[in-house]
């Protein structure tokens, strides 16, 4: 195998492939009956272990729940009844002192499945970026979690008042024509948000989703993806500049001011938008 496209010296190659024979040994013993194709398992381990990946770096990855998720996350049957008999009850943990009724609690596994073992065309299943450098079973309960709050806060009715436009950028230092420019025109900023979200592509709305909402960084977007992490990185770079940009030409269109009081909206907009892009996301996701 040879990381992330690299080519390795042919004195480090056996090195390489005894690592690799003991990673996948140790897996299915682990997992009896999941057989994911060794070349398969390595080609997905150099895109986790750097292309200079020692010993130590190897040792960091908890191999055999890597095999599992890139098992389950292909769909192979066994890994997905495996999922479900040793993982999902890792939800009901996650969200015990939450106290969800038994039809939230339906809900959270449902969608837990859904993102981790199905996905979309736009966005593969979450397995796939699983990093494998905590325990598995501590990432699907971080997950379970997250949904689950979720769940209560859509229906509580915080989602709807959880400041979903300016009037949440208020900080306690703000002059009083910021203050005020932030409250009265909260509604145009919210519509200008909403309208600038829906006309970036699917797979934009999606990077942003993933790394402001789920919390995954460049290397498990890349991951996830398939993709070098630069590659990643410059996706949800200009899938940002795309948002704040349309966000900010909207709502010129959409005001009426003075140029001081525009440029003292826009240049909030620059330097505070991109900070509150996970809440303002959460307030307006689909």
């Amino acid at each position: 195998m040879t990381a992330r496209g690299s080519t390795e010296p042919a004195s480090a190659l056996p090195v390489l492939q005894e690592r690799l024979a003991a990673a996948l040994d140790a897996a299915r013993q682990a997992w009896p009956g999941v057989s994911l194709e060794g070349p398969r398992f390595a080609a997905h381990l150099a895109r986790l272990v750097p292309a200079d990946g020692d010993e130590a770096a190897w040792g960091k990855l908890h191999m055999v729940d890597v095999y599992l998720a890139r098992a389950a996350a292909d769909g192979l049957p066994s890994a997905l009844a495996t999922f479900e008999a040793r993982l999902m009850p890792e939800v009901d943990a996650a969200v015990s002192r939450l106290k969800l009724p038994a039809a939230g609690l339906d809900e959270v596994r449902q969608l837990l499945r859904q993102r981790m073992l199905v996905g979309s065309a736009d966005a593969p299943a979450r397995l796939a970026a699983y990093p494998g450098t905590g325990p598995l079973a501590g990432w699907v309960r971080a997950a379970a979690l997250w949904l689950a709050l979720d769940w209560q806060r859509q229906r509580s009715g915080q989602a709807q008042s959880e400041d979903g436009d300016l009037s949440m950028l208020v900080a306690p230092g703000d002059d009083p024509e910021l203050a005020y420019l932030k409250q009265t025109y909260r509604a145009e900023f919210s519509a200008s948000f909403t309208a600038a979200l829906a006309a970036l592509s699917a797979r934009q709305r999606n990077f942003l989703r993933l790394k402001y909402l789920d919390g995954l960084g460049i290397d498990q977007l890349g991951a996830l993806y398939g993709v070098h992490r630069s590659t990643a990185a410059r996706w949800v770079v200009g899938a940002q500049e795309e948002l704040l940009d349309g966000t900010r030409q909207r709502l010129t269109e959409r005001l009426r001011l003075t140029r001081s009081q525009l440029d003292s909206v826009l240049r909030l907009i620059s330097s505070q938008l991109d900070v509150s892009l996970s809440r303002l996301l959460r307030t307006h996701s689909e």
